[in-house]
């Protein structure tokens, strides 16, 4: 209608008091789905994966819920910076949700844990990086500066990726950020800059990190340290309730850090304890080749060593020069795995069956009689494919290996002791449903052809790929002498190689050519949480004396994840055509 026609009709409704009619509508949806949803527009897709893309929206103002009139006791703010976890645990159904905070209504709110609130939820984010990132370490100082906008020239990060809520959480304790720096981003585009090479930071709640990411250490400080405290960490907040509240508040969950669901195991690469290495042990006791690297094992759960070759009582005194690959260590060698803290020992070496089946059944008995777990090996084939399974902290592992290499008389049988053959990996597919099936995480690994190179070939990736897709966590080379790539299919760890660990190849010839890599070592620290495997520390060594590795300098460190990293990122992981 034309604007005299509208006025008419006002005038004749305000004189003779008509009623508009109501529109007639459906009862809305719940309170408590009106909020997921306005959280998912704060948080995009840190929590929901299905987000794609970033939206602004202005909220809504408070909906009351069908068929009900709360009072203004009922009415809760919350901060925009509540974690979506925090948010899924508590009940908000009753409550009117405010958009800004009143002083009559009920808050849940955050700030810096510096004045802790004891019925504070302490939450803990992680300042992590794309996994092929050199540097290990942040200071607070500089995560600050570089937020705020001011990075420091020595420093090699450009940008922060995070949520809109995380950038809320963070502002009271990093400042105000600035926007060309600190940018929100979906969850597909973290996931996808995980794997990159720029030089980016991410922040995110520590339920949130996956192993894709490499977690920084902040001031030295990781979330994965065995002691680590979120009170005295600088990206910690706490989160509290406080205001009038008609009712009791919500109860909030103490946090989303607990000690008591993390286990650490640490994988390595080859060892023998022969020829040279044996020698040394010989001469500076048996316990010198864990000296430099000991701290690391002890501070793991769980110890993860590939012994090659067998214990024999008729074992020779070792030859450092000795010509011949027959192997064997001497019973009191084994108090270097007592020091260290071993725990599993794999049997996928080339040498179990050296000495004969004597010696490999007084190798079995003697781990055994320590309470070692061993996997991949065993007196027949039936021991030799079973499982080794391990829980902790209430993280299930499980543990399955094989040899390809050969040779084939060291591959046990029904009636004869070895190592289990991968064959077709039918049995090994079979064995990783099995274990998933019943709650374990897959841990494999295999025994494959040896070479010296620190590219694996074509062939070596597809059957690694079809371990991955049959559903294994994690799956290493455990033949290398020199370290290889790695890289991620979904959600499993591939590393084609770690290295030695105590062996003795300082040098290694083939045709008078020098094989560069045999003193470089990798130990891979796994952190798993809540029965996820969630992060991947590479720590790096170097062999001395034909036994002993020892924590490798900063710059060989730098030199050495360089040459690996760039070659990882020249030959991704492709199956044969």
């Amino acid at each position: 209608m034309n604007k005299r026609l509208t006025l008419l009709f006002f005038i004749l409704c305000t004189a003779g008091g008509c009623i508009l009619p109501a529109p007639s509508s459906q009862p809305g949806p719940p309170l408590s789905t009106l909020y997921a949803q306005f959280q998912q527009t704060l948080t995009p897709g840190l929590g929901s994966p299905a987000v794609t893309r970033i939206t602004t929206v202005t909220p809504e103002p408070p909906v009351n819920l069908p068929g009900s009139t709360p009072d203004e006791s009922e009415q809760v703010f919350l901060h925009t910076g509540l974690p979506q976890a925090l948010l899924a645990a508590i009940s908000l159904e009753r409550y009117r949700l405010l958009s800004e905070p009143e002083d009559s209504s009920g808050k849940i709110i955050l700030g810096p844990v510096a004045d802790q609130n004891p019925d504070a939820a302490i939450w803990t984010y992680a300042l992590a990086a794309p996994f092929f990132t050199i540097e290990d370490d942040v200071s607070f100082e500089n995560l600050q500066a570089l937020w705020q906008g001011a990075p420091l020239q020595e420093e090699t990060f450009t940008e922060i990726l995070v949520s809109a809520s995380t950038r809320s959480a963070l502002t009271p304790i990093l400042g105000a950020p600035d926007p060309t720096i600190v940018k929100s981003v979906a969850w597909e585009t973290l996931l996808d800059e995980s794997l990159s090479r720029r030089s980016i930071l991410v922040i995110l709640p520590f339920e949130e990190l996956k192993p894709q990411f490499k977690l920084m250490r902040v001031d030295g400080s990781s979330p994965l340290d065995q002691d680590f405290d979120p009170l005295d960490y600088p990206l910690s907040i706490q989160i509290w309730a406080e205001g009038p509240w008609g009712v009791a508040p919500p109860a909030l969950p103490s946090g989303n850090y607990d000690p008591n669901l993390k286990t650490i195991l640490v994988m390595t690469g080859v060892t023998a304890l022969t020829r040279a290495t044996a020698y040394q042990m010989a001469l500076r006791g048996e316990t010198f080749p864990g000296l430099d690297i000991r701290s690391w094992l002890m501070d793991a759960d769980l110890v993860h060593i590939s012994h090659e070759v067998p214990f024999a009582e008729n074992c020779p005194d070792p030859d450092p020069v000795q010509e011949d690959l027959i192997f064997c260590a001497s019973p009191e060698r084994i108090a270097l795995f007592e020091d260290i803290g071993a725990d599993i020992i794999e049997l996928t070496g080339n040498h179990l069956l050296d000495y004969g089946e004597a010696a490999a059944a007084l190798t079995l008995q003697m781990y055994r009689d320590r309470g070692w777990l061993t996997y991949a090996g065993g007196l027949n084939l039936s021991e030799a494919q079973a499982p080794a399974k391990v829980t902790h902290n209430g993280n299930n592992l499980a543990f399955i290996g094989c040899n390809l290499a050969g040779p084939p008389n060291v591959w046990a049988n029904d009636a004869k002791p070895g190592a289990a053959s991968c064959g077709d990996y039918r049995w090994m597919e079979t064995a990783i449903q099995q274990v998933l099936s019943e709650g374990y995480l897959p841990i494999v690994t295999l025994q494959y052809f040896e070479d010296y190179s620190a590219i694996p070939s074509p062939q070596m990736m597809s059957d690694f790929l079809l371990l991955a897709e049959a559903g294994a966590a994690v799956i290493n080379g455990s033949q290398a002498h020199t370290p290889k790539i790695m890289g991620f299919h979904d959600n499993s760890f591939l590393h084609f190689g770690l290295g030695n660990l105590f062996f003795d190849q300082m040098a290694v010839y083939y045709q008078d050519i020098l094989m560069e890599g045999t003193r470089d070592e990798f130990l891979n620290r796994l952190v798993f949480y809540n029965n996820q495997l969630v992060s991947i520390e590479l720590l790096t060594a170097k062999l001395e004396d034909y036994a002993r590795p020892r924590p490798m300098t900063l710059h060989e460190r730098e030199n050495f994840l360089s040459r690996i990293f760039d070659a990882a990122s020249d030959h991704p992981i492709e199956r044969i055509p």
